[in-house]
C-alpha cells in the first residue's frame, strides 16, 4: 500500500503535541505560521489531521500532496 507525503501550512504556531497521533509528523515554525510534513496512509488520516487542526482553531493556508512513497521508502 502506498503512502502519501503531505505538506500542510497553517496560520499560527502548531504545538508538537497536536501531532502525537501522526507518527513521523514534523512541524517547522515560520513567521506567522507553521508547516507540517507528514506521511499518511489514506484520506481518513489526512482528514483526521485537518480536523484536529480545525478543532484547535488553526486556519489552513495550503495543503500539498507530494509524490507517493512506496512501503519502506518513508
Amino acid at each position: 500500500m502506498s503512502r502519501s507525503v503531505f505538506e500542510i501550512r497553517a496560520v499560527g504556531e502548531v504545538p508538537r503535541d497536536l501531532l502525537d497521533d501522526f507518527e513521523g509528523a514534523t512541524v517547522s515554525r515560520e513567521p506567522g505560521g507553521s508547516t507540517i510534513h507528514v506521511v499518511l496512509g489514506d484520506d481518513a488520516e489526512l482528514h483526521g489531521l485537518l480536523a484536529a487542526l480545525s478543532r484547535e482553531g488553526f486556519a489552513l493556508v495550503d495543503v500539498r500532496r507530494e509524490p507517493d512513497v512506496e512501503p519502506g521508502d518513508d
